[in-house]
């Protein structure tokens, strides 16, 4: 949530529900039946995240971005997210790169994933067309962060 009240994300994601989001890369037309399918299984990978600590790959991915920002990724479609401790307080965490080094090294598929605090909260949405992500969108998000985490603060 921003300093103004707005939630980037959840206006995103609303659009796309309803196949209105017009920042999606693959969409020629709206409404696209294709983008409410992608929200759908999109909001279905963040909710299992949320509960379990990792994702289901078969819903959406996620990756590492910088300063403990990350991305759900679903096609093009991205969506930032970071974890707090819902008291104003977070600390960035960083793809793991060392197994024997990670917070959980005996599993198999998620070794590399940091234990992330009890809340996760989503930055923005954005499509991507080019491998790196683009600064603005980080930017964006870091921003996200500041503002939001303010809210919890006495």
């Amino acid at each position: 949530m921003l300093a103004d009240l707005t939630s980037p994300s959840l206006v995103a994601i609303t659009q796309m529900e309803a196949g209105e989001w017009e920042e999606d890369p693959d969409v020629e037309e709206i409404p696209d039946d294709a983008q409410m399918t992608q929200a759908q299984r999109l909001r279905a990978g963040i909710e299992f995240f949320a509960d379990y600590g990792y994702p289901q790959n078969s819903f959406c991915t996620i990756n590492a971005l910088r300063d403990g920002i990350w991305e759900f990724k679903k096609g093009r479609i991205r969506v930032s997210f970071y974890d707090t401790d819902g008291a104003g307080g977070w600390t960035p965490k960083g793809k793991h790169i060392d197994r024997a080094n990670s917070d959980d090294p005996d599993d198999e598929q998620f070794w590399w994933l940091p234990r992330f605090d009890d809340m996760i909260r989503l930055g923005h949405c954005f499509g991507k067309t080019t491998q790196v992500t683009e600064e603005e969108d980080i930017e964006m998000t870091l921003r996200v962060r500041l503002e939001d985490t303010a809210h919890d603060r006495p």
